[in-house]
């Protein structure tokens, strides 16, 4: 065995676990005001809204409604999704704003509780990824091979690409429904109290509009999520299911967080230049993913900046024979294989910075969403030159940078 599978199968996943599940109860405690307390198991009250919106993930779910079909995998199976994100998005947020009019204390209980939250959070998900481990070996669900690797790896990992419980997508119901959902929330929430608590600023405001932008944004493209390498190649475990049932709420959350204890002091000139940074890079981000999605929706042909699009035609093997695929290498796409990361790496740098002054604390996010994207990139990559073999390699000599066109 290599010193990379050592690391790769049995140090990096226990030793990522263990920091991060016991990191966000860290970060709760550092990014407030010094009187926050936690327990292991959670409480009442954080039982109680991490049970809310539990139950509201799964009815947006459940509700009859028009449904959208995943690419087939090359096991023969078709994931199903309930195309409704973004009414969802929309009704949640509205009663989520009534309730903040008729009990505004509610944003400073959520502040006050993170802390329990999150290890509601971290029980739920930790529970959720022990059933899916025992239910991919004993009792799984399609009919994929798949090869033993360690225990632990398997549960960092998943067993299964696409599991349902409940009747339910498991990766729909976790990451678009609680997760994502759980992060708009509760930026609004921090701002509310950080406006209670500090008298309302502009720069607090900017960092959760921007968020609420980058959401709705993607709620509006959920159905192409479901086409992304991330959710149609990565199996259902801790890696997935507990980052959206914890990690994101907690981490991704933590620039609105930490300023409702620490109030911003950039002014309100420099917020709104910020606001301008922001949403320019939302709608670029928009754009290089719309580009890719208006092309397979008319099956490459159609215009890119006026002109007719490129791409180049490949061919992969699944169980159901060989299929095709083309390679977008025009628009954004052929200026960079991962364009829309660096635009997304842009927004959220710029909802960190309404914490400036303040260290690196208020931007871990940025930080961090720049050491996932760039590590995904290598990571898509790889699954790539698998699935297309030499034919990759051809479209990599084509659009030769993978993030920043002349640089990386």
């Amino acid at each position: 065995m290599s010193w990379y599978d050592t690391l790769r199968y049995h140090i990096g996943p226990p030793f990522l676990m263990v920091t991060t599940t016991i990191g966000v109860q860290f970060l709760a405690l550092v990014g407030g005001d010094g009187t926050k307390t936690w327990s292991l198991l959670g409480n009442t009250h954080s039982w109680t809204i991490v049970g809310i919106m539990l139950a509201w993930a799964l009815v947006s779910l459940w509700v009859p409604g028009k449904e959208f079909l995943g690419p087939t995998t090359s096991y023969g199976y078709t994931p199903r999704y309930k195309a409704n994100g973004l009414q969802f998005f929309f009704v949640s947020l509205a009663a989520f704003l009534l309730l903040l009019y008729i009990r505004p204390e509610t944003a400073v209980e959520l502040v006050d509780y993170f802390p329990q939250i999150l290890a509601s959070c971290n029980v739920l998900a930790l529970i959720l990824c022990t059933y899916l481990l025992i239910q991919g070996k004993v009792a799984p669900q399609t009919k994929e091979i798949i090869e033993p690797k360690p225990f632990l790896y398997e549960f960092y990992r998943g067993m299964e690409v696409h599991p349902r419980i409940l009747g339910v997508d498991v990766k729909q119901l976790t990451n678009c429904r609680f997760g994502l959902m759980a992060w708009e929330l509760l930026v609004v929430g921090f701002f509310v109290a950080g406006w209670i608590k500090n008298g309302f600023t502009m720069a607090h405001f900017v960092c959760a509009a921007l968020q609420t932008i980058y959401l709705a944004k993607f709620y509006w493209w959920e159905t192409g999520y479901f086409n992304t390498l991330d959710i149609t190649l990565d199996r259902a475990g801790y890696y997935i299911c507990w980052g959206c049932l914890v990690f994101v709420p907690a981490f991704y959350t933590y620039s609105s967080y930490y300023i409702v204890a620490h109030s911003p002091v950039i002014s309100n000139t420099a917020a709104l230049a910020v606001l301008v940074l922001g949403v320019a890079s939302i709608l670029l981000n928009y754009r290089v993913d719309w580009e890719k999605e208006y092309f397979r929706a008319h099956n490459g042909k159609c215009d890119l900046w006026g002109k007719p699009a490129t791409y180049i035609e490949a061919t992969y093997e699944s169980v159901t024979g060989t299929k095709h695929s083309k390679l977008l290498t025009s628009g954004f796409w052929g200026l960079a294989r991962h364009l829309n990361y660096v635009f997304e790496i842009l927004s959220a740098v710029a909802w960190c910075l309404p914490g400036l002054g303040y260290g690196v604390w208020p931007f871990l996010y940025a930080i961090f969403l720049t050491v996932l994207l760039v590590h995904r990139v290598f990571r898509d990559e790889e699954k790539c030159r698998s699935k297309y073999g030499v034919v990759w390699e051809k479209y990599c000599n084509t659009v030769p940078y993978r993030m920043i066109p002349g640089v990386f």
